[in-house]
């Protein structure tokens, strides 16, 4: 590139031509694109209005800023009544839906309430029915007029605490009501000293009934403690089947007097592996129930508590799970809804399990009856045969020959 010539500003005045010749180099160097503007006839006045408004554009407007603001406040307060009457709606919508649940869930008392008024009537009848049968044999036998005295007694009891709790609360609320029905039909005003008293006599009942729930809290569990230590479980819990009698040979077999030693023999070996058939199963089963305990690791009386709840929503009910997973949510506020599932699940399978192991009891005992009754066939046919033979000599033969074969097919089965 040549080197550029600084002329002076007096050469350009001077000499014109010069001048001319400077700015077409200057201009063929440059864009010339930027400095061409197309326009019509009738661009006239935006041209005009362009150079007047120089490099900015007549769209655009300084920002008025306080009017923004109110604009912007008044959006801002549109959104927050939106939002309230939004929140507004889903506070009576979930009012809506506790109403619901709970009306659901006394109808599901209404129901239950009734029924376990019939199982106490019967339970009740029950024990009066077995006291009435009981008479006793002379007048030495003490221990039916044992129980027919603490009847009595168990009566006067029951009598008495009636009087004692049931009858203040009674006659307290027979005094509220004609209170009310006195003030609104009257209109009168009782002296603040007489609502002192009455307040307080409210108080006092309210204590007096919450000494006695925690007297009777006191006593169920006693009364609980004494029949646990009863060691009456075994009795209660799994099967009720008595299996000695099953792991034991017979003493029909074990001590028969067959004349074929190799039949009887059979047939211990037989009642031998009955035995250990069922025993694994039935070990395998009691494993399985060992990996828990009775009250699937919760105390007894959640435990229990739970299981009263699942059994008043029966699947007769509409929508039965999900009111029975809202009494359970209800009932146990520290436990998460996976943690009521996973009980749930726990206590299924050990019912499961706890009904396998009675059908594996009914099936073991059934099939210990059915061997045995073949047993004692073949053993009365065999000395049938033996009787038969020893009169007739000459079958002898063909009768020993006749029950080999009946054993050996009765082997096969």
């Amino acid at each position: 590139m040549s080197e550029e010539i600084m002329v002076p500003l007096d050469t350009y005045f001077v000499n014109p031509t010069l001048y001319k010749r400077r700015i077409a180099k200057v201009m063929n160097a440059m864009d010339l694109n930027t400095f061409i503007t197309n326009y019509r006839a009738e661009d006239v006045e935006k041209l005009t209005l362009r150079m007047k408004n120089g490099l900015s554009s007549s769209k655009y407007k300084p920002a008025e800023y306080e009017r923004l603001q109110a604009i912007v406040d008044a959006k801002r307060l549109e959104s927050e009544l939106i939002g309230q009457k939004v929140q507004k709606t889903r506070c009576a919508a979930k009012a809506t839906k506790e109403r619901s649940i709970l009306r659901q869930h006394r109808q599901v008392w209404s129901r239950e309430c009734p029924r376990l008024q019939k199982a106490e009537e019967k339970a009740e009848n029950d024990i009066h029915d077995s006291l009435d049968q009981m008479r006793p044999n002379d007048i030495t036998d003490s221990a039916i007029f044992s129980l027919q005295d603490y009847e009595l007694f168990l009566e006067r009891e029951r009598e008495t605490f009636r009087m004692a709790t049931v009858e203040p609360v009674s006659q307290l609320r027979d005094d509220l009501c004609f209170r009310l029905g006195e003030i609104q039909q009257h209109q009168i005003t009782a002296q603040p000293t007489n609502w002192e008293q009455v307040i307080q006599q409210i108080n006092f009942v309210k204590d007096q009934q919450d000494d006695i729930i925690a007297k009777l809290h006191a006593e169920y569990l006693a009364l609980k403690e004494g029949i646990m230590s009863l060691g009456l479980e075994k009795y209660l819990i799994g099967t009720s089947d008595n299996l000695e009698n099953l792991e034991n040979i017979p003493e029909e077999v074990l001590y028969s007097d067959c004349p074929y030693s190799e039949l009887k023999d059979y047939l211990i070996q037989t009642f031998h592996s009955l035995s250990e058939r069922y025993q694994s199963r039935l070990q395998s089963l009691k494993e399985q129930l060992q990996r828990t305990d009775r009250f699937c690791g919760w105390s007894p009386d959640d435990h229990e508590r739970f299981q009263f709840t699942l059994s008043q929503y029966t699947h007769d009910i509409p929508n039965h799970r999900a009111l029975c997973t809202d009494m359970l949510q209800r009932l146990f506020p520290g436990k998460t809804r996976q943690e009521l599932m996973e009980h749930e699940r726990v206590w299924d399978w050990q019912r499961f399990t706890q009904a396998q192991l009675r059908v594996v009891t009914h099936q073991w005992r059934r099939d210990h009856e059915e061997l045995l009754l073949r047993a004692l066939g073949s053993f009365t046919e065999t000395a049938s045969t033996s009787r038969t033979s020893a009169h007739i000599s000459g079958r002898n033969c063909s009768s020993g020959g006749h029950s080999r074969r009946r054993w050996q097919s009765w082997r096969q089965l």
